[in-house]
């Protein structure tokens, strides 16, 4: 079964999302040109949001480049020499290792002295993957084998041969990992978030901004420094869904912590906003329309409403007007395909007549449906 989240959210004028340009990101769809948040971003905001974090505390783990450092900082007690330390430091540093192109990723030995350890891929582990690894790293000392060979760099994992086992936190049971290394097991993602995209055209702005120096004499004039940002402001349509039946397999079968999981991400999803150029925009706009809808068979994206772009008008706002034109979208489909193995399909809106219910019991739907 799957569990799909439709939103429509407006945002005051923002620059929530950048490229390398320091540009808001966009993208064409239907033929022009709409702004853009990445999934990437969004499920960042999702994760580290409060809502996420207080429903599931001690049921999350990092994302971190440091899980090596981390094994080292555990083997201190174990009263290893720092040569030692080093060594099987730098032997961790191999064991989720990107291949080299001789781009300067890996740092000339030189420099590795004084520095904390890392993998040069980034990725989730929790602190008991810390735990386990230091104490077979120890048990492999105990049975002879020296620092510099802990890790079987061809193969990216402990000498000892076994992977690290299976986590079950939230985190990673929802969102995936991939490490390219066979001492930690892969994990397939249990949720998808689509990049949020405009429901209209969008041209980007620019806003030009001096700032005063405070101390200046009254006799120079002229500012201390001045800048462009760019930005925009948009009526998001937001996608995500999430596989009911690989959020259970990811948890162990944990059906309680698997239907705490879908209430948070749920819940998340809803509240949580990028944090990009808050402090200089304030664009804490929350949805105006969430929809959930709970299927058998294949999930429904509903961006294709959007393929002509949407135009306010003088019955109809912009963000009315994207609702109105998302819910005859997924009307057309349902004549198009049925309605079969919808099993819930509530609805909460700001406007009046398209979805009676709140927040909460979005929420409450999402954990009813997962059993």
């Amino acid at each position: 079964m799957f569990v799909e989240l439709h939103l429509i959210q407006n945002f005051a004028p923002s620059c929530l999302n950048r490229d390398d340009t320091n540009t808001p990101k966009d993208c064409e769809f239907g033929g022009y040109r709409r702004a853009r948040v990445s999934s990437q971003c969004l499920k960042r905001s999702i994760r580290t949001s409060e809502q996420f974090k207080k429903a599931l505390a001690g049921h999350l783990s990092d994302r971190s480049l440091r899980f090596p450092q981390l094994v080292v900082n555990a083997l201190q007690s174990k009263k290893l020499d720092e040569k030692a330390l080093k060594a099987i430091g730098s032997q961790l540093e191999k064991i989720a290792k990107k291949e080299s192109k001789g781009d300067g990723s890996e740092a000339p030995k030189s420099e590795r002295d004084d520095r904390e350890f890392k993998t040069p891929q980034i990725m989730f582990f929790t602190s008991e993957e810390v735990q386990e690894c230091a104490e077979r790293i120890e048990a492999l000392l105990k049975s002879g084998t020296k620092p510099k060979d802990i890790v079987d760099t061809k193969n990216r994992r402990l000498k000892d041969g076994e992977p690290l086992p299976i986590p079950r936190t939230v985190d990673i049971a929802l969102f995936g990992r991939m490490i390219t290394s066979n001492a930690f097991m892969d994990i397939d993602a249990a949720c998808q978030v689509a990049h949020a995209i405009s429901t209209h055209c969008v041209d980007m702005e620019m806003d030009f901004y001096t700032a005063v120096d405070d101390l200046n004499p009254k006799e120079e004039t002229g500012a201390g420094m001045m800048g462009i940002v760019e930005f925009n402001s948009s009526c998001f349509y937001r996608y995500a869904v999430l596989d009911a039946c690989q959020l259970a397999e990811n948890l162990g079968g944990d059906a309680d912590l698997a239907r705490k999981a879908a209430q948070a991400f749920v819940e998340a999803a809803i509240y949580a906003i990028p944090t990009g150029k808050q402090n200089s925009m304030a664009a804490h706009n929350p949805p105006v329309y969430a929809r959930l809808v709970a299927r058998d068979g294949a999930p429904r994206s509903l961006a294709n409403a959007f393929i002509a772009p949407i135009r306010r008008s003088d019955e109809r706002d912009l963000a009315l007007a994207s609702i109105e034109a998302l819910e005859k979208h997924a009307a057309d489909l349902d004549r198009m395909y049925g309605t079969g193995g919808v099993k819930c399909d509530v609805a909460a809106s700001t406007y009046e007549g398209h979805g009676d219910k709140t927040v909460q019991d979005l929420v409450a739907a999402a954990g009813e449906v997962m059993g």
